[in-house]
């Protein structure tokens, strides 16, 4: 899916397909698609989350799982505390991650065929790309940090939170460092900007997917999701300018590693 802008064509130039549908139907087909995944992941990491807690939780870990201990006091406290916990958060990122990941090239692959590779942007981006996108991420980057310096409102503790109650670094490093950012991007700027490009040109379809990444992170707060949505635009561009989804990819993953490393 690259540029120039314009909504793609079904079968490019080069590349064979099984099958042709209208563009609508393709579209709705993402969607639908994108809202089955997104409801796989939010149960993986609600299970996962609630699991830990219970792991964390000897008395109710006695008492055994069942739906009425979910609206037990004691377990909405303790579910509270621990929302932030290092190590079940790692646990969350890697676990929901690994399997939707998965979930999307299965999907993806059963429904586009041959054409997979170019839907997702499975291919290798040229060296020109990367450094040329790197430098702007980097570029925004240093934007919001001395945003973040000049100003508490675009602070957040968040990272500093996850990590001093993590008591596995290495596993909150492959968790949220780079599975974390593997899913996001076949998510967004693989199945969601594909999708939405069977309607829509490279523009529009770059501002919906860094719209709906900065709802993804609605754990922080308003200002700093303002500061996210920028960088959703530039992964967006570098997604679609290089051809690669592995160049937001790569920065993504660089953004993440850099935010577990130095808070």
């Amino acid at each position: 899916m690259e540029h120039p802008s314009g909504p793609e064509q079904q079968s490019p130039e080069g590349v064979r397909s099984s099958f042709i549908r209208p563009p609508g139907l393709e579209f709705a087909m993402g969607m639908a698609l994108f809202g089955m995944v997104l409801m796989v992941f939010f149960m993986i990491q609600s299970g996962v989350f609630i699991s830990g807690v219970l792991q964390h939780s000897p008395d109710l870990m006695a008492e055994g799982f069942s739906l009425e201990l979910l609206s037990d006091p004691r377990m909405e406290e303790r579910m509270n505390e621990l929302v932030f916990n290092g190590d079940l958060v790692a646990q969350e990122a890697l676990w929901s991650g690994l399997v939707c990941t998965l979930l999307i090239f299965v999907a993806v692959r059963l429904w586009k065929r041959d054409l997979t590779n170019q839907f997702l942007g499975l291919v290798k981006p040229p060296l020109k790309q990367v450094l040329i996108w790197l430098g702007a991420f980097i570029a925004l980057g240093v934007l919001i940090e001395l945003l973040a310096y000049l100003s508490p409102s675009f602070r957040t503790d968040f990272m500093q939170q996850v990590i001093g109650s993590t008591t596995n670094m290495i596993w909150l490093v492959i968790g949220v460092g780079v599975v974390a950012p593997l899913f996001e991007e076949f998510l967004l700027r693989g199945l969601l900007y594909g999708s939405i490009r069977h309607m829509a040109d490279e523009h529009a379809s770059v501002a919906l997917t860094a719209g709906v990444f900065t709802l993804m992170h609605m754990q922080y707060d308003v200002a700093v999701m303002l500061l996210i949505l920028p960088m959703g635009i530039v992964l967006g561009y570098a997604r679609s300018r290089s051809g690669s989804i592995w160049v937001p990819v790569i920065l993504h993953m660089l953004n993440n590693l850099i935010t577990v490393v130095v808070p």
